[in-house]
């Protein structure tokens, strides 16, 4: 049987919150939400999301209620019949999203496809 670190001796990317964040990054659709957002520089409406992503409206539904728990986006919802919601990065996402171009210009430099 192999020993188990302990949390605290554990980077942080493999402890509690975070380790949801990277486990959330994972998901199908995650980081072309983040991407079309962070592309938009404004909020989007959920029937835009669905339209430019081609996901169903549960998955989206999912997805967004996800990023939305752990900070990453803003959901705005309008009083309006039939009610109007929009999301949005919050800073962190915006943050992350800074992040996550540069990974993938790296990825492009290093394992881009010919």
């Amino acid at each position: 049987m192999q020993p188990t670190i302990q949390e605290s001796h554990q980077p942080i990317c493999l402890q509690s919150i975070a380790k949801d964040i990277v486990v959330l990054l994972g998901k199908s659709h995650v980081l072309e939400i983040l991407y079309l957002l962070k592309k938009s520089h404004s909020s989007i409406r959920f029937n835009e999301l669905k339209r430019k992503i081609s996901i169903t409206s549960t998955t989206l539904s999912r997805r967004l209620e996800e990023l939305v728990k752990v900070g990453l986006l803003k959901r705005e919802a309008y009083p309006e019949v039939p009610i109007r919601v929009e999301y949005s990065l919050s800073d962190k996402g915006y943050e992350l999203g800074l992040i996550l171009g540069t990974l993938f210009e790296w990825m492009g430099e290093n394992y881009a496809f010919e």
